[in-house]
C-alpha cells in the first residue's frame, strides 16, 4: 500500500483586505500592516500523496450551462432557514449558533439609523454610524467586538468605507473626506470637499477619486492618499452614483444626470462622456463597459464600447417598472444609499438583480443562462446588488433574506431569513457573509466554505471592479532564485 503523506497546504485567503468643518488636513504616517492568519485548506482525499497545493475546483464555463428562460422562484430548491438574532443592547454584540453548529454574531450601533455597506480588512469590518451620525466604527470580524469607534467627526454622514493599505477612506455628507488609521481609528487627514458630498470614494495608485460640489458644478477630484493633497479636478455636472470606478489607466462615473464619464486617471483629462442614462456604477472588463440604465419606468442591460463611449449592444429589459426609484439630488439621504441594479460580469457571464430578479446572461450575445425569482409584485426593487465571490452570487433582499446561488445553475446553496430590512450590498470574506441593515446593526453568518472571499466592500475591491487580489501562494521550493541580469 503507498504511504499516505499527512502534509496539509495553507490556502491563502486574506484581504490585500449640514454644516461643514474645517478645510484644513493633519497628515499622519501610514501604520504598519499585520499580516492576518490563514485558514487551512481542503483536506487531501484518503491515500493521496501531495505534492503541491490543493487546487480550487474548476468553475464551470458557458458552454456547461443550459439556457433557461423559465423564471424559477428563489426557495423552490431549497427552504429558508429562520436565524434567531439575538438583540444586544446599543453599542454591544452577542455571538450565537445557527443551522446547526455554524457561527454568527450581530452587533448593535449606539444609533439606531440606515446603514450602508461595510467593509472589510486586517481582520476587522469597518462600518458608518449613519447618515445623521458622527461617528464611525471598527468591529472585529470574528465576534463584532468593536475594536475602536471616532465619534468626533466635524460633519456628518460618513459613507461606506475603502480599506486600502492600513488605511480606511470615506466621505461624508456634509462635506469632508477622512483617511483614518486602521488599527486604531487615529485621524490620518481630512480635507473639506464641499456639500453634499453623498458617493463613495474609489482608490488606485495613491489616489483617491471623490465626486463632490466644485465652482460650476460637480466635479471628480483626485486627492494623494498619503496627505489629501488635490491633484486634479474635473467637471461632472451632478452628483455620482454610488462610486466612481477604476479600471486599467482610467476612472470612471454615473451621474444622477444620466451621464457617464471616462477620464484618464492620472491628469483627469476627459475621454469621453456619453448620456447613456445610467442607472448604475459601471462594470469594466477587457475592452467594454456594462451598465444598467433607464428605459422608460424599466431597466435595461447595455453594453458600451470603452474607447468611444458607445452603446454596442442592448440586451435584457426588466419585467418590473421600478426605474423611477432612482433617487434625485435633492434626495440626499436616498442617493447616499442608492446602489442600484448592478451588473457583475466574471468569465464572460453577466450577474444582475433586477427588481424581484436575479439573472445571469451571456455578456456577449444577452442570452439568458438561468433566473431566479422573488415571490411578489415585480414593480418593486426587492432585492439589492449581488456580490459574486468563489462560486456564489451572494445578495440580499429588502425585507432581510440572504442567498448564495451556485454561479453555474443559480441553484440555491443556502439562504438565511434575519428577519430584518437589508438596503445595502453584503461584503464577503474569508467564508463569512456581513449586512449591514436598516435598523443600525451588522449580521454576520459564517458560512463555512473558505472559498467565498474577496468581496470586501462595495463592488469588491478599493477600485470597485472585481475581487481583491488574493496573495501569492506559497512556495513549496523555496525562494526562487535571481534571474539573469
Amino acid at each position: 500500500m503507498k504511504k499516505i503523506t499527512p502534509t496539509l497546504v495553507l490556502a491563502a485567503y486574506a484581504a490585500i483586505g449640514c454644516g461643514c468643518g474645517s478645510r484644513d488636513t493633519a497628515p499622519g504616517p501610514a501604520p504598519e500592516q499585520s499580516a492576518p492568519a490563514e485558514p487551512p485548506g481542503p483536506r487531501p482525499a484518503p491515500g493521496m500523496d501531495l505534492s503541491g497545493p490543493i487546487p480550487q475546483p474548476e468553475r464551470g464555463g458557458p458552454a456547461a450551462r443550459g439556457p433557461s428562460r423559465v423564471p424559477v422562484e428563489l426557495s423552490a430548491d431549497r427552504a429558508l432557514l429562520k436565524v434567531s438574532v439575538p438583540s444586544p443592547p446599543r453599542g454591544g454584540s452577542l455571538t450565537f449558533q445557527f443551522d446547526g453548529d455554524r457561527r454568527g454574531w450581530v452587533a448593535s450601533l449606539p444609533e439606531e439609523q440606515q446603514l450602508p455597506a461595510v467593509a472589510y480588512g486586517n481582520d476587522l469590518v469597518f462600518v458608518s454610524g449613519g447618515f445623521e451620525t458622527h461617528t464611525f466604527y471598527a468591529l472585529r470580524a470574528s465576534t463584532g467586538r468593536m475594536e475602536w469607534a471616532t465619534t468626533g467627526l466635524e460633519d456628518n454622514g460618513p459613507t461606506s468605507a475603502v480599506f486600502e493599505d492600513g488605511r480606511v477612506i470615506f466621505n461624508t455628507e456634509s462635506c469632508t473626506i477622512f483617511a483614518l488609521d486602521a488599527r486604531t481609528g487615529r485621524r490620518l487627514w481630512r480635507r473639506w470637499l464641499g456639500d453634499p458630498t453623498l458617493a463613495q470614494i474609489a482608490v488606485a495608485d495613491g489616489l483617491a477619486f471623490s465626486a463632490h460640489p466644485g465652482d460650476s458644478g460637480y466635479v471628480l477630484s483626485a486627492l494623494r492618499v498619503a496627505d489629501g493633497a488635490p491633484v486634479w479636478s474635473s467637471w461632472i455636472g451632478s452628483e455620482v452614483i454610488a462610486a466612481p470606478v477604476v479600471a486599467g489607466d482610467s476612472v470612471y462615473v454615473s451621474t444622477l444626470d444620466g451621464l457617464t464619464f471616462r477620464f484618464t486617471r492620472q491628469s483627469g483629462k476627459l475621454r469621453w462622456s456619453r448620456p447613456l442614462q445610467a442607472t448604475t456604477a459601471p462594470w469594466i472588463v477587457g475592452d467594454e463597459l456594462f451598465v444598467t440604465r433607464r428605459r422608460g419606468g424599466k431597466e435595461q442591460q447595455i453594453v458600451v464600447a470603452l474607447d468611444s463611449g458607445q452603446v454596442v449592444r442592448e440586451h435584457h429589459v426588466s419585467t418590473g417598472a421600478y426605474a423611477w426609484d432612482v433617487p434625485s439630488g435633492a434626495d440626499s439621504p436616498g442617493v447616499w444609499a442608492f446602489e442600484g441594479s448592478r451588473p457583475v460580469v466574471d468569465r464572460g457571464i453577466r450577474y444582475v438583480a433586477m427588481g424581484a430578479e436575479v439573472h445571469a446572461t451571456d455578456a456577449r450575445t444577452g442570452e439568458s443562462l438561468w433566473y431566479r425569482r422573488y415571490p411578489g409584485g415585480a414593480d418593486r426593487r426587492a432585492i439589492g446588488s449581488v456580490a459574486v465571490a468563489g462560486s456564489n452570487v451572494v445578495f440580499a433582499t429588502r425585507d432581510g433574506k440572504l442567498f448564495g446561488l451556485d454561479i453555474d445553475t443559480g441553484y440555491t446553496l443556502w439562504s438565511y431569513d434575519l428577519g430584518v430590512r437589508v438596503v445595502a450590498e453584503p461584503i464577503i470574506a474569508r467564508g463569512w457573509v456581513y449586512a449591514a441593515t436598516a435598523d443600525g446593526r451588522v449580521v454576520a453568518l459564517d458560512i463555512a466554505d473558505p472559498t467565498l472571499d474577496g468581496w470586501h466592500m462595495f463592488g469588491g475591491n478599493p477600485h470597485h471592479n472585481g475581487p481583491v487580489a488574493p496573495p501569492p501562494r506559497p512556495s513549496l521550493e523555496g525562494p526562487a532564485r535571481p534571474g539573469p541580469g
